[in-house]
């Protein structure tokens, strides 16, 4: 066996990425190298590294770089390659996508469409083609819409595709029948199941629980807290800062004014409920316990974890770790994650507040479409009973009416008082001056 010749048991392929792209080890070297076949010969390049992570992150870019020379060159037809289409495509959108968004495409075409379309040619993709994609999406029971969601992103790279004189037309997407599972009720807590998973986070940060290396401490009783009385998304927590943290008062009433940039739908300004200020300000005391002081630049949650991706896994497995002690979803039979707290915020004003559904709607950054759709599929009659019989009496009108009527001429009463006395004085210094 040659020096350079990869060892059999040390080759790795790269999650999401086509299976010719590979890692290995060779008698001849400590490090790690990466090779690609590609336009009908192999490239290859040693990582200089002895770690398989980092030999990964390397061998990915220069897949990519392969495939951008391929482009800039021009030296065949393989610019019309599926893959460097696809990538091509995302480039273009990336300035102007939300994130959130860009990151789904982005992953879905890593992990499925590139494997599968790979190296082709794109104007030779077929119906026949596309369906058995979907075939293949559909035995790993996804749901509807996340199919629908794979189309949308192939159709996309096709467009763009006949954008670039890449291809001609668009090929036939087969048809997908049956209704979408997107309209079925999404869970959220009452008030009792609310509260058990509130104190349930001071007690798992009592026992300092520690969960695949991180320990729950209170700072997860405030974010679980801070969410019901903010209507904010999980995907928000990425991108919150001080800065965008705004307390205000009017009279005795004290809110936060949040600022931070869209996630997903728009950027409106969220008005949380009054008990934010207190939870806001509890945080910042924890946080002082640990640092000087606090940089308005600075993440409201889990400010160590720079990659936010990664903040959201530990934050979602410290959420599950206290929802499971708590035992909920066994008794009740429910779905709990981070987003039931959002659907929590909203239940909690549709069911006890006396709100408008397009005002609540556009604090929480969502249509009245989706309030009725999804938060509020589980309001029932019952719940809003107070509020069908909520009547004003006539008697309570009159009294309104009666007491505004009474301050008005209290009013005109002082200020004829006043102008009467202003009068007086003037003829009095008139008197004084005929004296003299």
């Amino acid at each position: 066996m040659s020096r350079t010749t990869p060892i059999p048991s040390s080759i790795q392929t790269i999650s999401g990425y086509p299976k010719k792209l590979v890692v290995y080890l060779t008698p001849s070297s400590k490090y790690y190298w990466v090779r690609v076949f590609f336009q009908g010969k192999y490239f290859t390049k040693s990582t200089k590294s002895t770690n398989l992570v980092e030999s990964k992150k390397f061998g990915i870019k220069f897949y990519e770089q392969v495939l951008l020379n391929s482009v800039i060159t021009k030296t065949s037809d393989s610019n019309k390659s599926f893959t460097v289409v696809g990538r091509n495509y995302l480039e273009s959108i990336k300035p102007t996508s939300v994130p959130s968004t860009y990151r789904n495409d982005e992953s879905r075409f890593k992990s499925d469409l590139s494997p599968f379309f790979n190296e082709q040619d794109i104007s030779t993709i077929t119906n026949s083609q596309i369906s058995r994609f979907l075939n293949t999406l559909k035995e790993r029971d996804l749901s509807l819409s996340t199919i629908k969601h794979y189309i949308v992103i192939l159709r996309k790279i096709l467009k763009f595709g006949i954008s670039n004189d890449l291809l001609d037309k668009l090929p036939v997407f087969p048809k997908l029948s049956s209704k979408t599972r997107t309209t079925q009720k999404r869970d959220y807590l009452t008030d009792e199941e609310y509260e058990s998973i509130v104190r349930m986070s001071e007690v798992c940060s009592d026992e300092k629980l520690v969960v695949r290396g991180v320990e729950i401490t209170l700072e997860m009783k405030y974010l679980i807290q801070f969410m019901v009385n903010s209507f904010i998304r999980p995907s928000d927590l990425r991108v919150i800062k001080h800065k965008h943290v705004t307390i205000k008062k009017e009279d005795k009433d004290e809110w936060i004014v949040l600022s931070h940039p869209s996630t997903k739908t728009n950027s409106n300004e969220v008005q949380c409920m009054t008990a934010s200020v207190g939870i806001y300000k509890k945080l910042c005391e924890l946080r002082l316990k640990n640092q000087k002081s606090i940089s308005p630049d600075e993440f409201l949650f889990f400010p160590q974890y720079n990659n936010r991706d990664t903040m959201m896994s530990v934050v979602g497995r410290l959420f599950r770790k206290i929802v499971e002690r708590t035992g909920l979803e066994t008794t009740t039979d429910k779905n709990i994650t981070l987003y039931s707290l959002r659907h929590t915020s909203i239940m909690m004003r549709l069911v006890k507040g006396n709100v408008n559904t397009l005002h609540l709607s556009r604090n929480a950054r969502t249509s009245q479409q989706m309030i009725d759709q999804f938060y509020g599929s589980h309001l029932t009659t019952d719940q809003v009973r107070v509020h069908l019989q909520r009547f004003e009496s006539v008697e309570k009108k009159k009294e309104e009416q009666l007491k505004k009527r009474l301050e008005r001429e209290k009013q005109k009463e002082i200020k004829r008082k006043l102008e009467e006395k202003m009068k007086s004085k003037t003829a009095s210094k008139t008197t004084k001056k005929v004296q003299k």
